[in-house]
């Protein structure tokens, strides 16, 4: 009982963010972590950076597309239907437990004629019982939504025949979005010392406290109830180490750059520069895996 009404109250207030205002507007930082993903990538349209993904995954399976697979949390299932375009996927099983993205992912999917390619389940995947099933097992930003890491990565595993692959892009930063104070100290002084130029109030980025963590559970239980964990059980589930991306300082400050390069053709590195430094501080917010279950 408790874990539908957990499900049905999740993402229930969200918002895509306005283009223009997201980190992922900029060329300069998804140039930055596609070429972390997959050196020598060329990277994709801002606000995509899909190109990396595809790029390592076709490295991997050496450009064989992979028979059946399977996305937890697909939403409307664009970056599926993504890899089914570039060749790399013959057919996604698209998991989703809100009705309302099971609608536009069938839709969308019928719409570009894929509907044979694609099948769309009104279902919490991990509820399933599945033992070798598919050939890839994708969580493409919504492993930091479940409430039991360890499981979710538990099932990935059991669910791939040998040789498939597991891929995982994610939010592995602070729990409930509530950043630490070290990261937003160090995010403060920059946009203080570059005020001219981008014009943002410091104090905007603010740390998280128990009250902002009790107000993010309320506007959605599942965001990153348990993002700290991933790391450490990517590790504990395959053996193999997650890369670190970082982001931490693009995440709470790369918005306020968008379009600010004519003004100050540095600015963005500078970011990226203290982004690294804040990596080996041990601050860090996306992180990427991919894994092949042995043969």
């Amino acid at each position: 009982m408790v874990k539908r009404l957990l499900h049905k109250l999740s993402g229930r207030k969200w918002k895509a963010a306005k283009k223009g205002t997201r980190w992922q507007d900029n060329p300069q930082f998804v140039a930055y972590f596609d070429q972390q993903i997959s050196p020598g990538s060329a990277s994709a349209d801002p606000g995509t950076g899909r190109n990396s993904i595809h790029d390592a995954l076709r490295k991997a399976t050496q450009g064989q597309a992979l028979n059946r697979a399977v996305s937890i949390g697909a939403g409307t299932g664009d970056n599926e239907r993504a890899l089914i375009k570039a060749g790399l996927v013959k057919h996604f099983d698209l998991f989703e437990v809100s009705a309302d993205r099971v609608a536009q992912a069938t839709e969308r999917a019928a719409t570009e004629g894929m509907q044979n390619q694609v099948t769309v389940h009104l279902a919490d995947a991990l509820e399933r019982d599945v033992h070798e099933e598919y050939n890839f097992v994708y969580w493409d930003s919504a492993l930091h939504h479940m409430f039991d890491v360890d499981r979710a990565l538990r099932w990935s595993v059991r669910a791939l025949k040998p040789g498939g692959v597991l891929l995982i892009s994610e939010y592995i930063g602070p729990t409930r979005l509530q950043w630490t104070r070290a990261e937003v100290s160090a995010v403060r002084r920059f946009l203080a010392e570059n005020r001219d130029v981008i014009g943002a109030e410091p104090m905007r980025v603010r740390p998280g406290s128990p009250f902002r963590r009790f107000k993010q559970f309320l506007r959605d239980p599942s965001e990153a109830p348990q993002s700290d964990r991933i790391v450490p059980l990517f590790k504990k589930h395959t053996g193999q180490e997650l890369t670190i991306l970082g982001g931490s300082a693009i995440h709470l400050a790369g918005g306020f750059l968008t379009g600010l390069e004519d003004r100050d053709p540095t600015l963005h590195d500078r970011l990226i520069a203290l982004d690294r430094t804040q990596r080996e501080k041990g601050h860090y917010h996306f992180g990427f895996g991919l894994w092949q279950k042995p043969a």
